[in-house]
């Protein structure tokens, strides 16, 4: 008989050690498992708010947005979807890795934000500056985007943040997507996972 060996194996897994640490490929895979079982139903089934079950037969499930993605990044497609159907008075797009400093003026600039798309972004702190930043020019009729939102742990944690400050009224989590409304018409603040 073969002596037997108790043999041990030691999954490390990257979990966002630092501001800028990405998920190990591992986790980002868990996640998107993770959100994609647990996520309400993309045609809108059991969405018992009017708002998002129009968000989700308007504009997720849009024939022209699917035409859109088909051909281009489906996210991209996304927000150009949101635009046409919200038509927003000022669109500001970001990238998070332009002239920050450029970036905050031209938010601090702005008389109120329609729209604004962070896109890019895998910086927490980013995240929350830019947050705050768009924070004091939103109305009740302004959305805010994020990228990112689950790229690392304090990404997540930093969207957390977000979903439970005191203005903001609904979330919508794409996964790689946070979308942010403000509308003063929704009286319980609501947070919404939604397969896409």
């Amino acid at each position: 008989m073969w002596p037997t060996k108790n043999i041990n194996f030691l999954l490390t897994l990257n979990v966002g050690k630092e501001n800028n640490m990405s998920y190990s490929l591992p986790i980002r895979l868990y996640k998107y498992f993770n959100y994609y079982f647990n996520a309400s139903n993309g045609k809108g089934h059991g969405v018992h708010s009017p708002f998002v079950f129009n968000f989700i037969s308007s504009i997720l499930n849009n024939k022209e947005l699917s035409e859109e993605a088909a051909s281009a990044n489906k996210y991209h497609a996304l927000v150009n979807r949101m635009i046409a159907f919200y038509k927003p008075a000022a669109v500001m797009e970001i990238e998070a890795s332009s002239n920050q400093v450029h970036a905050l003026k031209e938010i601090d600039g702005a008389e109120a934000i329609g729209l604004f798309y962070l896109k890019q972004n895998k910086n927490a702190a980013d995240l929350m500056i830019y947050f705050n930043a768009a924070i004091k020019k939103v109305n009740t009729q302004s959305i805010l985007i994020f990228d990112g939102i689950h790229e690392s742990k304090e990404m997540e944690a930093n969207w957390e943040k977000i979903k439970i400050h005191y203005e903001v009224k609904l979330t919508i989590d794409l996964y790689k997507l946070g979308i942010v409304f403000f509308r003063q018409e929704q009286l319980e603040k609501e947070n919404f996972t939604i397969r896409f």
